[in-house]
């Protein structure tokens, strides 16, 4: 997610030939100046190469010491098939056995060569037949040694610091959270009472394949000749009354029997519930915010919330123009098609589906989620809480020397590998080999938003409130007044919790 580096990269690796596919297990989702120096060699134009060369040059080192670990094995804990969202989210980023040509796969390899080679040490994966949850919360009791560190998903990371079983980042030698190769904005937003227990970054790409993304149809945007959506963004005039307008006009009852359906017709939006939280959260409201001593604090007046509720119900429940999974029986695969076919102008879904895309023959492009009002400081963008991936390490693992310098070392060294090749097969599949998706992706992953009082769901109230959405019922104050009670209730509990975790690790 580098930047502008990333992107100038892309706009060059796009008219060469993509040598290699991605792998399935691939296919299956604080703006940072200094990342603009990070970008693998190119070859500029005759005005431009000498100060290109000389930014490419400089790659960000982790400040750790010239350390030799005499060959040991760093391990991380990782999902397999039967982890949280089963196959589809199968760890593919940490561990590969060979060079095969593929890409990523290959990028995998290098930076763990690098860490070998630099450390002495020897990178493994130990892939769960079951859960991470149950396996952290196992190796906490029992101290088996099985892993090092471990990658999970953002509902358990809150879950396990909850109840002590993880150490604070803060607290390991060598990480440094404030580092571009850590997603600033969620350790800013899932900082727990002073303590930072699961981050997220350029250790995995596995985040960005869960972010929940917006896709449009091109020809379908150019056949409605609607302005061009990439303006809008960068104008700041992309907004839920845009986004909208632009649904409404595209949705068709082709067989004109009066009811639209998904094997039929033409539809503004095809998505699942979920893009209710996306539009939610592309608002900016978050249900706990922080003050300056990292306090949780409950959303202290829904005066603003209300009023996005009550247009992302529209959005969500106007079920002539909006086609969820679900309806009619439909399953995800075909909501999708739909999208593919060329029959919807927008989709709604996590990254990981542009690259389960690669075959289609439907050209489309990607957009952040549209801002509530023109007045919005900015674009926000969710990453899924039981998708999206995060690095722990258990208080069982005593070793912070060794520990923390393989995890910051992984961190930075995939910022200049893996992530580069995740751009690079994310953008280049078949009909997204575009210079302006590469720079909205930029948006996107530099807006990311995580909130506890989603990721934690506090007395139920985010689900309460996506349900309100998603139904169009909207009067998000009626819903509030039912729940409330029980969402403080329980963020008083938790916030009990973390503050006693936090005494016990000073």
């Amino acid at each position: 997610m580098k930047k502008q580096a990333l992107t100038l990269l892309l706009a060059l690796l796009m008219v060469l030939p993509l040598f290699t596919a991605c792998s399935e297990n691939a296919a299956d989702t604080t703006e940072d100046t200094a990342a603009a120096e990070t970008t693998a060699p190119t070859t500029p134009s005759a005005g431009e190469e000498t100060v290109a060369v000389e930014e490419e040059e400089t790659e960000i080192q982790p400040d750790i010491p010239a350390l030799d670990f005499d060959g040991r094995t760093f391990t991380f804990l990782t999902s397999g098939i039967g982890d949280t969202n089963g196959e589809d989210w199968e760890t593919f980023d940490v561990w590969v056995e060979e060079l095969n040509g593929d890409v990523i796969n290959d990028a995998v390899m290098e930076r763990n060569l690098y860490i070998n080679e630099t450390y002495n040490v020897q990178i493994a994966e130990y892939k769960t037949a079951g859960t991470t949850l149950a396996e952290i919360q196992t190796e906490v009791k029992v101290a088996t040694n099985a892993f090092d560190a471990a990658f999970t998903h953002f509902e358990n990371g809150a879950n396990l610091a909850q109840t002590g079983s993880l150490h604070n980042l803060y607290d390991m030698q060598y990480i440094n959270l404030e580092q571009p190769w850590w997603d600033q904005r969620g350790v800013q937003d899932m900082n727990l009472m002073g303590g930072v227990f699961l981050a997220t970054g350029d250790i995995t790409i596995v985040d960005n394949d869960a972010t929940w993304v917006l896709m449009f149809g091109k020809q379908y945007v150019e056949d409605l000749q609607f302005e061009n959506l990439y303006d809008l963004v960068r104008e700041d005039r992309w907004t839920y009354d845009k986004f909208y307008d632009m649904m409404s006009q595209a949705a068709v009852d082709m067989n004109g029997d009066g009811t639209l359906k998904w094997q039929d017709d033409n539809f503004g939006f095809v998505t699942s519930d979920y893009s209710s939280r996306a539009l939610m959260y592309a608002s900016g409201e978050k249900l706990v915010t922080q003050d300056a001593q990292h306090n949780l604090i409950p959303l202290p007046s829904i005066e603003r919330l209300s009023g996005v509720v009550d247009v992302a119900a529209k959005i969500m429940g106007d079920k002539g123009i909006t086609f969820l999974t679900g309806y009619e029986s439909t399953v995800p695969d075909d909501i999708r098609a739909v999208f593919e076919e060329g029959r919807a102008l927008f989709y709604g879904e996590v990254m990981q589906c542009i690259i389960r895309m690669r075959e289609s023959e439907t050209e489309f492009g990607l957009v952040p989620w549209p801002k509530y009002d023109d007045a919005q400081d900015g674009y926000y963008n969710l990453v899924h809480t039981s998708a999206g991936r995060g690095v722990c390490i258990p208080v069982s693992q005593t070793d912070y020397e060794f520990v923390g310098a393989i995890i910051e070392a992984f961190a930075a060294k995939s910022m200049y590998t893996v992530t580069p090749a995740y751009y690079d097969v994310a953008l280049t599949y078949k009909y997204m080999r575009d210079n302006e998706s590469a720079e909205m992706l930029d948006i996107i992953l530099d807006s990311r938003v995580y909130d506890l009082g989603l990721i934690a769901n506090y007395g139920g109230m985010a689900g309460n409130i996506a349900g309100v959405i998603t139904n169009g019922a909207g009067n998000l104050a009626s819903s509030w007044a039912k729940a409330e009670k029980a969402f403080n209730k329980a963020m008083e509990k938790a916030v009990k919790k973390y503050a006693e975790v936090m005494e016990r690790n000073p």
